[in-house]
């Protein structure tokens, strides 16, 4: 009786001790989201409480959807954050991590959606900005109102890079003028339709002010191999800077990416007509 008296104490001895392990902590941030607003430095892009959130639609990636959530008050945007972010495998969740919060941050800096691509990691970043947009336009806050770096300027996977697949950066087309044209009258982004071409898609995005072309870019450029994102990442930024100076898309191709160039006019056409000019 003794002995089974004793057990019966050290089992309920036992019980009463905290188990590792078992401690359950508050919701952490998602890999690349910002930090609980509480525990978030200032300028770090978190949402705070208050004011009106808006949810951008989601964005597929090569490596998953990123959707994004903004807090605005008074028209302005005082906090973002990615509720979904790329995470198929380590090396996606790695990238999310480290380019989300520096995209939080930047999207409450330049109050619209033409922020810079984070290098190294090319398509979360623009999916992150085409959520933001949308969540923008849905705000009605319109993009391209604040000054602001034009987006697609990130130099994109580093070669010899980890096998994430993100692709070098091909979008640092002339933005020349577009911050010339901030307050002389409405500024909006228009998103061609997809281009197909032998070699991967195509789409351009264009910024337009007072009837005028002030910026053009590719948010999607052939990717297929190493030699296509090579030629991509020579020509896109040729033909950036054309549309801009033609101010239509009757532009010549670029030698040696006639494919890319002929995928780069349609879906410059597509915008160009969506914006009625």
């Amino acid at each position: 009786m003794i002995a089974v008296a004793g057990t019966t104490s050290a089992v309920a001895l036992l019980l009463t001790l905290k188990q590792p392990g078992t401690t359950v902590a508050g919701a952490s941030s998602q890999a690349g989201g910002a930090p609980p607003a509480a525990s978030a430095p200032a300028g770090s892009g978190a949402v705070p409480a208050g004011g009106e959130t808006v949810l951008g639609d989601e964005a597929d990636t090569q490596f998953g959807p990123v959707q994004v959530e903004l807090t605005l008050s008074d028209g302005r945007i005082t906090g973002a954050r990615a509720v979904k972010v790329p995470s198929t495998d380590a090396n996606s969740r790695k990238i999310a991590a480290d380019a989300v919060p520096k995209l939080n941050q930047a999207a409450v800096a330049a109050q619209n959606g033409r922020i810079d691509t984070v290098s190294g990691a090319t398509y979360t970043s623009e999916g992150y900005i085409r959520s933001l947009q949308s969540a923008l336009d849905k705000a009605g806050a319109g993009a391209g109102t604040g000054q602001g770096a034009a987006p697609g300027t990130g130099s994109g996977e580093a070669p010899g890079g980890n096998g994430s697949g993100e692709k070098p950066d091909t979008g640092s087309g002339s933005d020349a003028g577009a911050d010339a044209g901030q307050g002389t009258g409405a500024t909006e982004s228009v998103l061609g339709d997809v281009a197909g071409t032998q070699y991967g898609d195509v789409q351009v995005r264009v910024t337009v002010s007072g009837g005028r072309i002030t910026g053009a870019e590719a948010v999607r450029t052939p990717g297929s191999d190493a030699n296509s994102r090579k030629i991509a990442a020579d020509a896109v930024p040729k033909l950036n800077q054309a549309a801009v100076a033609a101010q239509s898309a009757e532009i010549d191709a670029v030698s040696g990416a006639t494919y890319t160039s002929e995928g780069y006019i349609r879906s410059l056409q597509s915008a160009l007509d969506k914006a009625g000019l």
